[in-house]
């Protein structure tokens, strides 16, 4: 690295700054540690979380790790990365627990079965109750009724037949609607 005149203070001075509370001295450790701070950024995905996230909690890392840093005891960056490193995976561990919530309320065939539980009721299910990404919700604001229809029953939500009888169509209408259908998904989400 070149030193360019700027006075570059050692990682200890900085660390000993941090503990006296000066904020400066943290976005220069910080700086330092940009790169570290990249790469873990990287290596985990983490639903919801930008930049910016990952920049606020790894300076509120650095700023509990340089507090709490005994000097005497070995390297900084390899104490700073490793707590990092632990944040991002407990971050992921909690966005995984999330996604597993709707399997915790679920119940096995064979139970449901065993219990007389009776499947939910079709007609109350509606394209906006299911979770739907950006693109499926712009989708689904571009189909019309029978499109909408054909998605549904595309998706197995509802009959055929049922279809046909309640909108008094023909198949041939139902196959071009499903053309159409076709059609807007690669327009939609494939580009």
């Amino acid at each position: 690295m070149k030193n360019t005149g700027i006075n570059i203070k050692s990682e200890a001075e900085l660390i000993r700054q941090i503990k006296n509370g000066e904020d400066e001295a943290l976005l220069d450790l910080c700086f330092r540690y940009k790169p570290l701070i990249n790469k873990v950024k990287g290596m985990y995905h983490v639903r919801y979380y930008d930049n910016q996230d990952w920049e606020q909690d790894a300076m509120i890392i650095c700023h509990a790790s340089a507090k709490s840093f005994d000097l005497n005891k070995g390297k900084f960056g390899s104490y700073f990365k490793t707590r990092l490193i632990n944040h991002a995976r407990s971050l992921v561990r909690y966005d995984n627990a999330y996604r597993r919530q709707a399997l915790k309320q679920s119940v096995s065939l064979e139970t449901a079965k065993k219990n007389n539980l009776l499947p939910l009721n079709k007609s109350f299910v509606s394209i906006p109750e299911i979770p739907l990404s950006e693109n499926i919700a712009i989708l689904t604001g571009k189909l019309s009724t029978l499109e909408t229809n054909a998605l549904l029953i595309g998706l197995g939500i509802v009959k055929q037949k049922d279809v046909i009888e309640k909108l008094k169509i023909s198949k041939l209408t139902l196959s071009r609607a499903r053309s159409r259908l076709a059609q807007k998904m690669r327009q939609t989400l494939l580009d």
